[in-house]
């Protein structure tokens, strides 16, 4: 039986990377998925001949995303079970190079859309047998990084706000947990990776699995937390970073 039968998913960051891998996993697994991206995106082309997949152009980060995110869930999806909230950018920059702006952006995206578009869709939740809120936090919701000042802050502040909302939200029926990626080639590293073979080879040698991650490695766990397998699983984050941090 599929993991996924019947269930409605919406999944924010869903033209490339982790958030296509799960809302391909999510179809294939049964379900009926939102993708949401940015206007001008690569979206609709990557989920068009995905069954059971609906494009969304959306900036998340926009004054009246959530309400036109969850509006979407109910006229499309008829309400909603899964929320994956994984849209994000991870600017590279020292702390003397970090402009208010980069600040700024990095933590509209990456940690109040986030908490707003979770606000919004507890209501549609509640309804749920299912209720699932998985947010992208990163190993760096635990460590730092050189050049990673604004994008570390804010997902320790995405762990903080998925252990606050699992404790609130647990009585009403809806999980709320973050999935900790590692290295993974996605849509933000992989031009990197590519041009720094130094610092590729880093990141692989440092797994313990002795590769990086790709999208679809996340993708399963996230499955994971969005199935009846995680029903006692609420308030923590799960890596898969193929034992990289093990090293720190």
């Amino acid at each position: 039986m599929q993991r996924l039968q019947g269930r409605r998913a919406i999944v924010t960051g869903a033209a490339d990377g982790i958030g296509l891998a799960t809302v391909k996993l999510f179809c294939a697994q049964g379900a009926q998925v939102i993708g949401v991206d940015l206007p001008g995106s690569a979206l609709e082309a990557a989920l068009s001949d995905i069954d059971g997949a609906h494009a969304l152009p959306c900036d998340v980060a926009t004054e009246d995303a959530p309400a036109t995110i969850m509006a979407a869930a109910r006229e499309r999806l008829g309400g909603l079970d899964i929320l994956f909230n994984n849209a994000g950018v991870c600017p590279m920059a020292l702390v003397t190079e970090t402009t208010d702006e980069i600040w700024r952006r990095t933590f509209e995206v990456n940690v109040t859309a986030v908490f707003r578009l979770s606000r919004e869709a507890i209501p549609l939740l509640e309804l749920s047998d299912q209720a699932r809120i998985i947010n992208t936090g990163s190993v760096m919701s635990d460590f730092g990084g050189e050049t990673l000042t604004a994008y570390a802050a804010s997902k320790h502040a995405v762990a903080g706000l998925t252990k606050s909302m699992a404790t609130e939200l647990g009585p009403l029926g809806i999980n709320v947990s973050y999935v900790q990626p590692g290295s993974i080639v996605t849509g933000i590293t992989r031009e990197l990776f590519q041009q720094e073979q130094a610092f590729r080879d880093y990141w692989a040698q440092k797994a313990a699995v002795r590769r990086l991650g790709q999208p679809e490695d996340i993708a399963r766990v996230v499955l994971f937390l969005a199935s009846a397998d995680a029903a006692f699983v609420t308030g923590h984050g799960i890596y898969a970073d193929g034992g990289a941090m093990q090293h720190v």
